[in-house]
């Protein structure tokens, strides 16, 4: 194996040159791999009903929520002539 940076022979395993100390061998970056998660028919069918479900009640807690919130301010306006 040859320097890139000196053009020194070195031996095949070598990791730096032995004339110049430049790395010869590259590292090899590793890529993170992602796996898709498994799912099983029992889990989709159990997942899909209750996420349905999950929305409607979500909706409706935001909407209280917000009502609520105009309320409190509506107070406050009035107490303090905001």
């Amino acid at each position: 194996m040859y320097c890139k940076n000196c053009g020194e022979e070195n031996p095949e395993n070598a990791v730096y040159c032995r004339n110049c100390g430049t790395k010869l061998i590259e590292e090899v970056k590793k890529t993170e791999i992602i796996e898709e998660p498994q799912t099983y028919q029992n889990q989709q069918s159990t997942t899909t009903t209750s996420t349905g479900n999950n929305d409607s009640s979500d909706w409706m807690n935001c909407c209280i929520c917000l009502v609520v919130i105009f309320i409190v301010f509506g107070i406050f306006g009035a107490i303090f002539h905001i």
